[in-house]
């Protein structure tokens, strides 16, 4: 095993995303748990060769006995390795393509002709997301989202597939084109923040909100209103006209203080993590077509997806 494969090994069983650019150089998503240990970070670029890593300089030279080696090195001492996930399909083939793309369309295209067929390999991207809520009373939420890499869209139909893999896969196809993990990453995180805000505000009980904010500023409207009361009083001095002003602004302050605390203990804040990440490899059928639709054709590309029996 050469140290490249065994340190992107390595990220894979912390949890890791890896997507191999171009020779020797890598781009690596790593979960939160490990970011102190990489100087607060999640995303690297590593170059496993010299003239690579001078060619990028935002990449780290991973050699050996090189800081960032050692690093993930210690953290495999108490990590057990494991393999990319390679998804097993019943079959690498598909009947029907015209059929299947012209339901796709809802009847949009006229006339469709097959080109060209062959397998290929797609990637979807499943992230595991930790969300914390922090309010009078503390939990956690863990979701998984998954992004298929070749639309850059988030798939909900594979959720709940049965899913075998394999360390290796049997065959060895082309890949398909996929978009960069960073943004499978940032189109996942982004949903997983809605989903956060909406159990926020579910645990929330609005009517308790709304009265405790409605108690405190009845509350200290009346003392201000008490406070200025004071300063109609005949001879009063400018010392105490002023300690009486700013007896208002400490009011104010105080309320608004309170006031934030209430939605701090009735609302919880969150904090939304990257617990666990992985890259599932399932066969498609790359399918090419010539398309005419008034007298007007063009080629476009489809892709069946052999583990669902879909067009993606």
């Amino acid at each position: 095993m050469n140290l490249q494969h065994m340190i992107l090994e390595i990220i894979a069983a912390m949890g890791g995303i890896t997507e191999a650019t171009e020779y020797a150089l890598a781009h690596v998503l790593l979960p939160e748990a490990y970011k102190e240990r990489f100087q607060g970070r999640t995303e690297l670029v590593l170059a496993f060769d010299y003239e690579v890593a001078e060619e990028h300089p935002e990449a780290e030279f991973v050699t050996f006995g090189s800081e960032i080696t050692e690093e993930f090195l210690d953290i495999a001492l108490n990590t057990p390795l494991s393999d990319s996930r390679f998804v097993i399909v019943d079959r690498v083939e598909v009947y029907g393509a015209k059929e299947r793309i012209k339901r796709m369309s809802n009847g949009g295209m006229h006339e469709i002709n097959v080109l060209s067929e062959r397998p290929v390999m797609g990637m979807w991207a499943m992230f595991t997301f930790r969300a914390r809520f922090v309010s009078s009373e503390s939990f956690e939420e863990e979701r998984r989202v998954y992004i298929n890499m070749l639309t850059g869209e988030q798939d909900v139909e594979i959720e709940s597939a049965h899913i075998f893999f394999e360390s290796e896969p049997t065959k060895k196809y082309p890949y398909a084109p996929a978009c960069s993990i960073s943004d499978a990453y940032k189109r996942a995180k982004k949903y997983m923040r809605g989903i956060a805000d909406i159990i926020a505000k579910s645990v929330a009980n609005p009517s308790k909100v709304r009265f405790e904010t409605e108690r405190i500023m009845n509350y200290y409207e009346e003392l201000i209103i008490e406070n200025n009361r004071r300063l109609t009083r005949k001879g009063i001095t400018p010392e105490r006209e002023e300690d009486i002003r700013q007896k208002h602004k400490n009011l104010e302050l105080e309320m608004d203080r309170q006031l934030r605390e209430i939605q701090e203990n009735l609302i919880p804040t969150y904090t939304v993590e990257l617990a666990h990440g992985i890259t599932l490899h399932i066969p498609l059928i790359e399918i090419v077509c010539g398309i005419t639709n008034r007298n007007e054709t063009m080629e476009r590309t489809f892709y069946y997806d052999c583990l669902l029996k879909r067009v993606v």
